[in-house]
């Protein structure tokens, strides 16, 4: 069986690298580089005997690095954004680029939605009305709907409220941001970002997105998204400083490492009404603590605005294996002559 080489860079961790390294075709010698890691002279080096390249959420492929591997068949980028590729390039060195979205990166786009609409209509709170008896709030108890029959509000809720025109945040811009972004910029808001690197003007304007630095995000968004990733300098970042310098009844989503929030800060500022709600898919300790101070907050308290989900963003019915299978499908394709998918040049 002939034996092909796959230069694999991304700046995942370990169990992420190896649930990749674990998808690839038996043909496939995958030589998988920590982009946040590996010296770009290794780089170089490694792309001289590289049948394939494939970058995720790794950073630019230049015009040197293109013109470093002689044996490229393809680029493959999985994720959607491709800007910091050099096309031009790649089109010079007959070296086609592809893009692949990543189903897992949508599903927690999708959840992303789920999250902000359940805090700004609050959900959870809502479903506990639905317990408490009729008389509480009409004298007349319920009585049978028809067109002109019915109880509309009947707990008399006024703290509902909207995504359209509200102004949403996103810190930690990547592949979940832009898949997010997406699907917000139809819905009538503005919508705010932090990156160290700002986008290409050309991505901001296709996206909708306005760069602004993290703290400008957290004074100016009535929704703040965060998809921060965990490194040492961001562990239990967005404490109880930065919580209040959100706007008062603002709301925050998390999605990113569960480690960079103080869970208590929120806990703490939900309960005082500094925040409106607060809806969390990740968390410091997983599987969830007992005295996860959200959580108990979320059961102690009927009115708390909190809406917890157990780590499920990513969740979607194509399963990790499969969809880390169809990373490698292209390069294959490529190998054997066959028409790419998602080609850009």
């Amino acid at each position: 069986m002939a034996r092909y080489t796959v230069l694999y860079l991304c700046p995942l961790g370990k169990q992420h690298q190896a649930w990749r390294l674990a998808a690839a075709p038996a043909e496939f010698e995958v030589v998988m580089r920590r982009s946040t890691e590996v010296s770009r002279e290794e780089v170089l080096v490694l792309l001289r005997e590289a049948d394939a390249l494939i970058t995720e959420r790794a950073g630019g492929v230049d015009r040197a690095m293109i013109e470093a591997g002689p044996r490229l068949k393809v680029i493959q980028r999985i994720g959607s954004l491709y800007h910091d590729i050099d096309l031009d390039a790649a089109r010079e060195f007959h070296v086609p680029v592809c893009v692949r979205p990543i189903r897992g990166t949508i599903a927690v786009a999708e959840n992303l939605m789920l999250q902000m609409l359940a805090v700004l209509r609050r959900a959870m709170p809502l479903q506990k009305v639905l317990h408490m008896p009729p008389e509480a709030f009409v004298s007349s108890g319920p009585r049978r709907t028809t067109e002109d029959v019915f109880a509309f509000n009947w707990s008399g809720q006024t703290r509902v409220s909207l995504i359209y025109g509200k102004t949403i945040g996103i810190l930690g811009f990547g592949e979940i941001g832009a898949e997010l972004a997406r699907r917000l910029r139809p819905w009538g808001c503005r919508l705010l970002y932090a990156k160290r690197h700002p986008l290409p003007r050309f991505v901001e304007e296709e996206l909708g997105i306005v760069h602004r630095d993290a703290e400008q995000v957290l004074r100016e968004s009535d929704i703040v998204v965060c998809l921060l990733p965990y490194f040492q300098e961001t562990d239990l970042w967005l404490n109880a400083e930065r919580i209040a310098m959100m706007k008062p009844g603002a709301w925050l989503v998390e999605a990113g490492s569960g480690s960079v929030v103080d869970e208590q800060a929120v806990a703490d500022a939900v309960r005082s009404g500094h925040l409106a709600g607060a809806s969390f898919d990740t968390y410091e300790w997983e599987p969830i603590r007992p005295d996860n101070p959200l959580l108990m907050l979320a059961d102690s308290d009927p009115d708390a605005n909190i809406f917890l989900l157990p780590h499920i963003g990513s969740c979607n019915d194509s399963g990790f294996s499969s969809e880390f299978a169809e990373f490698y499908a292209n390069v294959r394709r490529a190998l054997n002559g066959e028409p790419l998918e998602g080609r850009v040049a």
